[in-house]
């Protein structure tokens, strides 16, 4: 029994140790707006400005629940994604805490953010 525990432990010890720097980026690091913004945008195209809510999906959607067609307006970190440069696309980047978004709820849903004021908005900021 203990020599099994031991070649256990020893095993998940070697499983941890053997993780990739991919892993790491993958669970520790959070993308640039270019690599962000590829999921926004269609073919050909460069949306000039989003937003990115640092927020669980379930907890971003509980605000909505029992909402049927109305607004909310709820503070959030965020990071704002704008556009640079169009041909390739290419984003400059500013993380916001605590910035109050709204938020358009349909059924119980949230279905749009609503276009917030960027005057605050550093363009000197790289990725």
């Amino acid at each position: 029994l203990c020599r099994s525990a031991c070649l256990l432990l020893l095993l998940l010890c070697a499983a941890v140790l053997s993780q990739t720097y991919d892993d790491f980026k993958r669970k520790h690091i959070l993308p640039s707006c270019d690599d962000m913004m590829k999921n926004v945008n269609g073919n050909n195209q460069c949306k000039p400005i989003n937003t990115f809510i640092m927020e669980e999906a379930e907890k971003v959607k509980a605000l909505c629940k029992g909402k049927k067609n109305e607004n909310i307006v709820h503070k959030f970190d965020v990071i704002d994604c704008k556009m640079k440069n169009k041909k390739p696309c290419k984003y400059k980047s500013l993380a916001l805490k605590g910035k109050e978004k709204k938020i358009k709820c349909e059924n119980g849903l949230p279905v749009h953010l609503g276009q917030g004021k960027y005057e605050d908005f550093d363009y000197d900021i790289e990725n």
